[in-house]
């Protein structure tokens, strides 16, 4: 090996030590850029369902708005995604966490892992869109995956839009150009036809929970009231959404430019024997001065009432 050769030979393992001690310096930040490299580089495709459900709500509300952006930047564009999933009623929806947002798994988890929040949510879609149970998975740091096990089945739907037919052939209802005598129909059908049923062993989940209770069994509780409710609101295109608590859950609509609290549960005889009006088209504050215990919610999660 002649000198040249050595020398050639000294100056690469040198410069292999030199590469190899920056490597090391650099380690943490090297593998993060690399990584980002080949994320950008082999970038997850987003497949949106075609299918649009026919419960859809075409209503632009305040609080939560449809997306078609599934590239989430904050926290108010991942409870956009999961609004847009169950409003359109897909099953199953795949999105993923930019590299530039470094809080997005996070905030994921404080959506999921909160009640109120995903509760919130569903108080926006029609009941036949709604979750008995909303499932987000985390395959990674960056993979969220999506799926709804709906409230209502197709079956049921039908039965319950059948007579939902029979009831405003009944009560001669054909669209809503009246808004407010048509609700008022509505509003006292429900109460002359419903009975609250005060069996309910609390923390079981039964038909009285859905608007089934309320139109075949005449008995229900407030979910099966205000969902009986808002299904019929929304066949007549009324602007309407649910507020809830933890124990408890009421219908909010719009008329003659304002929003306003209907509690058919609270108006229904056996709750309120002397005023069946009593929460029939109130404000957020005549809610509250009437009841502050089983209506209290928190008023800023929900826009349309600030």
């Amino acid at each position: 090996m002649t000198r040249t050769e050595r020398l050639l030979r000294i100056l690469i393992l040198l410069l292999l030590a030199f590469i190899s001690y920056l490597f090391y310096l650099n380690h943490d930040s090297i593998i993060k850029n690399f990584k980002s490299f080949i994320d950008n580089f082999r970038e997850k495709e987003i497949i949106v369902p075609y299918e649009q459900t026919v419960h859809h709500i075409d209503y632009k509300f305040k609080t939560v708005t449809e997306t078609t952006d599934f590239k989430p930047k904050n926290i108010d564009d991942i409870k956009n995604i999961y609004y847009t999933v169950l409003n359109n009623g897909w099953k199953n929806f795949t999105f993923y966490c930019p590299n530039d947002y470094e809080n997005c798994i996070e905030d994921v988890k404080f959506i999921a892992d909160r009640n109120e929040y995903i509760s919130q949510i569903n108080n926006y879609v029609s009941p036949y869109n709604s979750y008995i149970k909303y499932n987000t998975l985390l395959v990674n740091d960056k993979e969220i995956n999506l799926s709804v096990d709906k409230l209502y089945d197709d079956s049921e739907i039908i039965q319950i839009d059948n007579e939902i037919d029979r009831i405003f052939n009944e009560l001669n209802i054909k669209d809503s150009t009246d808004i407010f005598n048509t609700v008022k129909k509505i509003h006292d059908y429900i109460i002359e036809n419903t009975t609250y049923d005060d069996n309910y062993i609390k923390g079981e989940y039964t038909i009285s929970n859905k608007a089934n209770g309320a139109l075949f069994n005449k008995t229900a509780l407030c979910s099966g009231y205000s969902d009986l409710f808002s299904i019929m609101l929304n066949r007549l295109n009324i602007p309407n959404f649910r507020v809830s608590n933890d124990e408890h859950i009421w219908n909010v609509i719009y008329y003659n430019n304002s929003w306003h609290h209907i509690d058919i549960t609270w108006d229904d005889d056996e709750r309120n024997k002397n005023n069946t009006y009593n929460f029939y088209m109130i404000s957020t504050k005549e809610l509250l001065e009437k009841d502050k215990d089983l209506h209290s919610f928190n008023v800023s999660l929900y826009l349309e009432l600030n």
